[in-house]
């Protein structure tokens, strides 16, 4: 988890998104691995920033490389995807 929390980071303070398949490979996870866990290492992600008082959750900068769009979880989620992302590029890179 600290890791993918690193990984987005960098990516918040660029103000860019990631690929599911980019943060594979940033975490050294492919295949069968990557889907089995990612998934589970963005939920830690999310609560670990709910839990430091964050304004928005890293995990939401992650998206499918074909389409662009977060995963379910943002999209039968309660949250506001795009507002979501705002607040992460807020919080990590003010302008």
């Amino acid at each position: 988890m600290h890791q993918a929390r690193a990984a987005l980071i960098i990516a918040a303070t660029r103000r860019t998104l990631v690929t599911y398949g980019e943060l594979g490979m940033a975490l050294g996870m492919r295949g069968v691995d990557l889907r089995n866990q990612l998934g589970l290492i963005l939920d830690d992600v999310s609560g670990d920033c709910e839990a430091r008082g964050e304004k928005g959750s890293l995990a939401a900068l992650v998206v499918n490389q074909e389409t662009g769009e977060p995963g379910t979880g943002w999209r039968k989620g309660d949250r506001d995807w795009p507002r979501e992302v705002r607040k992460v590029f807020q919080q990590w890179s003010p302008r």
